[in-house]
C-alpha cells in the first residue's frame, strides 16, 4: 500500500464546505503521496478550491464531473481519491457513478471508505476489464500481520506529544501538520505518527488506520509505529495524531494514545462553537466543557500544554487563554507559534 503515490485527483461529491470532506481539505492542503491537479465536485465547480478551504498548498480548479477534468487537464491524472467520509462508512449510490467512470478511463480508485470497494463486483469487474486497482485503504490487516504491546515503548526517551480532540472532526491531523511544519522550521525534527486515513494520504511515513485495526492489536500497533519511527527517523519530537474523543459515545477513542502512546504531554483540539458530539444531535450528548476534559487527561498522568481552536474566524480565543493560562489559538486563522514555543520549553529544552 506505501507504494500508492502520483497523479491525482480528488473527489468531494458536493461536499467541499462540509467537515466530512476533511480528507480532501486535508490532501488540499498537504500531500508528499500525490501530485493535487484538480478536484471533483458538483456544487462548487468553476471555482478554485482556496475558494472554500483556507491554506491550500495549490489553488486549484474545480470540475463538474471526471469528463469535463480529463479533457480540460493537459495530463491524465493516476488517481482518483474519494475524498469524503460519507455517513456509516459506505457509498452512497449517487457518488457511485464517478467510481465507475474512473476505471472506464484506467485511473486507479483511492477509497478510504469501511465499505471495500474492491469486493463490490461490479466495480470489481471494472477494474479488471480496465487493468487498474481499487486501494481500499480501510481493508483490515489479518491479525497473524499485526502485534500486541509489550512495553518496549518504555525505552524511547523522544518526547511525543498526542493532539487529542474533545470531539471528532476537530482540527486534529490539521493541527498536527501546521504544527510539524513549523517546528521544523524552528530547527526541531519532528514526525507525525497517522491513525487514521487521511494521514496515511498525506504521506506520513508511520502510523496505523486505528479504525480499520483489530481491537486487541491497536496499542501494540500504536506501539510498533512509534518505535519504528523512533529507530528509523531519529526526530527530536513525535507528535501523535488522535481520533474522536475519549467520550464520544459514538466511537470513544484516546486512552490508547495516551497510555499505550506513553506520551509526554497533550495538545486539545475543541470545537468551540459545537455543543452536541458530530452526529449525535439527536442523543442530546453534549460535548463536556473544556476543563472538564483536561481535568480527565490530567487523571490518567497527562498534561495539556496547549488547545487548538476548531472555529470561525470571529471566535475570541482570548478568554480562554486567560482562563487556562497556556496558549490557545485557532491554527486556520491565527499563527501556531505559540504552541511551538510551549513544546520546545517544555519538552526540548525545559
Amino acid at each position: 500500500m506505501q507504494d500508492i503515490s502520483g497523479t491525482a485527483l480528488l473527489y468531494s461529491g458536493e461536499l467541499l464546505d462540509d467537515i466530512h470532506a476533511k480528507t480532501a481539505h486535508g490532501l488540499l492542503r498537504y500531500s508528499d503521496r500525490f501530485q493535487i491537479l484538480g478536484l471533483i465536485d458538483p456544487k462548487f465547480y468553476g471555482s478554485m478550491s482556496a475558494d472554500h478551504v483556507e491554506h491550500c498548498k495549490d489553488n486549484l480548479e474545480i470540475y463538474k464531473d471526471l469528463s469535463t477534468a480529463l479533457e480540460e487537464l493537459t495530463q491524465k491524472p493516476k488517481y482518483l481519491v474519494m475524498g469524503v467520509a460519507f455517513g456509516g462508512g459506505m457509498l452512497p449510490d449517487e457518488h457511485r457513478s464517478v467510481v465507475k467512470d474512473a476505471l472506464r478511463h484506467g485511473m486507479d480508485v483511492v477509497c478510504g471508505l469501511h465499505q471495500l470497494l474492491s469486493e463490490d463486483p461490479e466495480l470489481a469487474e471494472l477494474a479488471v476489464k480496465n487493468d487498474v486497482n481499487i486501494h481500499d485503504i480501510r481493508k483490515p490487516k489479518k491479525a497473524e500481520e499485526l502485534r500486541f504491546w509489550n512495553g518496549d515503548i518504555k525505552k524511547i526517551e523522544i518526547p511525543k506529544v498526542a493532539v487529542l480532540g474533545t470531539d471528532c472532526a476537530t482540527g486534529k491531523r490539521t493541527t498536527c501538520q501546521f504544527l510539524v511544519q513549523a517546528l521544523k522550521e524552528s530547527g526541531i525534527k519532528t514526525e507525525v505518527i497517522f491513525t487514521g486515513q487521511t494521514g496515511f494520504l498525506q504521506g506520513f511515513k508511520h502510523g496505523l488506520i486505528l479504525d480499520s485495526t483489530l481491537n486487541d492489536f491497536v496499542s501494540g500497533e500504536l506501539e510498533k509505529a512509534i518505535i519504528d519511527c523512533a529507530e528509523e527517523e531519529q526526530p527530536d519530537l513525535m507528535l501523535i495524531e488522535g481520533q474522536s474523543s475519549l467520550r464520544n459515545p459514538s466511537g470513544p477513542c484516546g486512552s490508547e494514545i495516551l497510555l499505550s502512546g506513553d506520551v509526554d504531554a497533550v495538545i486539545l483540539a475543541h470545537p468551540a462553537e459545537r455543543k452536541y458530539f458530530d452526529n449525535c444531535e439527536a442523543a442530546g450528548a453534549i460535548i463536556p466543557a473544556l476543563q472538564d476534559e483536561i481535568e480527565l487527561i490530567g487523571h490518567y498522568g497527562k498534561e495539556v500544554i496547549g488547545i487548538a481552536i476548531n472555529a470561525s474566524e470571529s471566535f475570541d480565543t482570548s478568554g480562554l487563554k486567560q482562563e487556562f493560562a497556556i496558549p490557545v489559538l485557532n491554527p486556520i486563522f491565527e499563527d501556531i507559534g505559540p504552541l511551538v514555543d510551549k513544546i520546545e520549553s517544555t519538552l526540548i529544552t525545559g
